[in-house]
């Protein structure tokens, strides 16, 4: 794998020498499917489920005489959710006299994500109809988790009657270099359509991250009693939780269509 990244911009040194001396025009494409992300090696151990998102890329081939193509490939993934009702009281009191009882009822939502980013250099085998490919990638990974909390009180106390969400909290954000290489193969449809199926190897570094299993043990607390809508925000949040850490390599297959442009 080392070996096959300074390959391929050795062939994109030679793709832009040739293409100055080609009068064909360049082409783009624009793709979008489904992704996965499937942790394996020491990510794997920790983390046992699968990721499910959507993937984006965009590519650029200068010539159209040259197969090979530069390009951006972008994913989103979600990696496990937990949503949590809870139920805060607050007495009313004259006095020492309890008068009455006042409910707030809160939807919780916290979800993992990872963003996957990188820059490809494409080299495509110059076939009718089924275009295999192989590809080298460069970018990095976000490992993030986010709480949100919604205001379910009928007379919307903490929010507004069109926006129900009070505030957002991170408990994790963390970024990682990954590189790697992917294959695979365009089948053409259409003058312009093409349907790609892919997979990607990605080696990723270490990070923090929370697996699907952590979300939906931990509770959410709060550290204060709400009473008014400014009463409450991120660093009322409390979650005793552990992240993991390890390497964060996964294979990425996915399957989308392509456009040509």
């Amino acid at each position: 794998m080392k070996k096959l990244l300074p390959a391929f911009f050795i062939l994109l040194s030679s793709t832009t020498f040739a293409q100055s001396n080609s009068k064909s025009n360049g082409s783009g494409y624009f793709g979008i499917g489904i992704l996965a992300g499937v942790p394996i090696a020491e990510f794997g151990t920790y983390n046992e489920d699968m990721a499910i998102g959507v993937g984006l890329n965009f590519f650029y081939q200068p010539s159209d005489d040259i197969p090979v193509m530069v390009g951006l490939d972008l994913g989103f993934m979600g990696n496990g959710n937990n949503i949590q009702n809870e139920v805060i009281y607050a007495e009313i009191k004259v006095g020492e006299t309890v008068i009455d009882e006042i409910q707030f009822p809160f939807r919780i939502e916290t979800h993992n994500s990872i963003f996957a980013g990188h820059f490809v250099l494409r080299a495509v085998a110059p076939i009718k109809y089924f275009k295999p490919y192989v590809d080298g990638i460069v970018g990095f990974n976000n490992f993030s988790t986010n709480t949100s909390i919604y205001d379910e009180s009928e007379e919307h106390y903490f929010s507004e009657a069109d926006n129900p969400l009070i505030t957002t909290a991170s408990q994790n954000s963390d970024w990682t270099f990954s590189y790697g290489g992917a294959a695979g193969i365009l089948v053409q449809c259409g003058e312009s359509f093409f349907i790609d199926l892919r997979c990607a190897y990605a080696i990723g570094g270490e990070a923090d991250y929370y697996v699907e299993d952590d979300i939906e043990d931990w509770e959410v607390e709060f550290t204060t009693t709400p009473t008014g809508t400014d009463d409450l925000n991120e660093d009322d949040i409390a979650i005793s939780a552990i992240p993991k850490h390890s390497e964060t390599t996964m294979l990425m297959p996915s399957l989308g269509v392509t456009f040509k442009f």
